[in-house]
């Protein structure tokens, strides 16, 4: 704890407005899901990485860094839900009640009768912990990396650091990050009547006993016999061709 206090002054909190890289390694594009040990974020740079590439040089201010750093790590994981029961000893015929009752019904997901989305099938659990990272050995570009100390991060622990490294650490954790953020945990399919076009209205259709390809590659001009520059008449199935082109050709 005493190194991480020395290093506490260099930590800083990340704002809206800054770039952090808390969802994949920079170089490896390794995630926290990707291994046990996830990724480790600087607390100084907010650039998120592999321990072994922890201090590898991404721009002219890595130097800077000096032969020791302070990272939070972090690590996550999806299990599996399982359907909880108050009854230990369900009966199979309840059990295909239950399965029955999962089978989408409509096309959506996340809503009652579709599909289930992620974090309906899986919970991710997630751990955290201060990681100090020095330089190892005397590479010039700093690449290689060694873990001197590693403490949990977590609601108990976290009042044992220094604040700013506290600070520093939950501004990272919970940064949007690179990620868009948008609301699909819930989609179903709009069940409003579309809108008519105008022009399809009142079309008019001959029975006249013509089918048009659904592969345009395969259409003629019923006249020429030529394969580009076609239309269809959408009233009686007839490709022709020759029209000009948009810019007069």
């Amino acid at each position: 704890m005493e190194e991480i206090t020395k290093l506490a002054a260099k930590c800083r909190v990340a704002t809206p407005h800054d770039t952090v890289t808390n969802s994949e390694c920079v170089f490896t594009f390794h995630s926290p899901y990707t291994t046990d040990l996830g990724i480790v974020v600087n607390l100084q740079t907010f650039v998120g990485t592999i321990d072994e590439m922890a201090f590898t040089k991404s721009d002219d201010d890595a130097s800077a860094l000096g032969p020791s750093g302070l990272f939070v790590r972090i690590c996550k994981k999806r299990v599996a839900k399982t359907p909880q029961s108050d009854d230990a000893t369900m009966e199979e015929g309840q059990q295909d009640n239950n399965t029955a009752a999962t089978t989408a019904t409509k096309l959506g997901v996340g809503v009652e009768g579709g599909f289930q989305s992620d974090s309906d099938k899986y919970e991710t659990i997630s751990t955290y912990s201060i990681v100090l990272i020095g330089k190892e050995g005397t590479d010039d570009d700093g690449s290689s990396s060694k873990v001197l100390a590693e403490l949990p991060y977590n609601d108990n622990t976290k009042n044992d650091f220094p604040m700013l490294v506290s600070q520093s650490a939950d501004s990272i954790i919970h940064h949007s990050g690179l990620a868009v953020q948008q609301d699909l945990s819930a989609w179903e399919l709009d069940a409003e009547p579309k809108p008519v076009s105008k022009y399809a209205e009142n079309l008019p259709f001959v029975e006249n006993g013509v089918k048009v390809s659904p592969t345009p590659s395969d259409w003629k001009c019923e006249k020429s016999g030529d394969n580009q520059n076609l239309w269809v008449n959408l009233s009686d199935g007839f490709i022709g061709g020759g029209r000009k082109n948009w810019d007069g050709s």
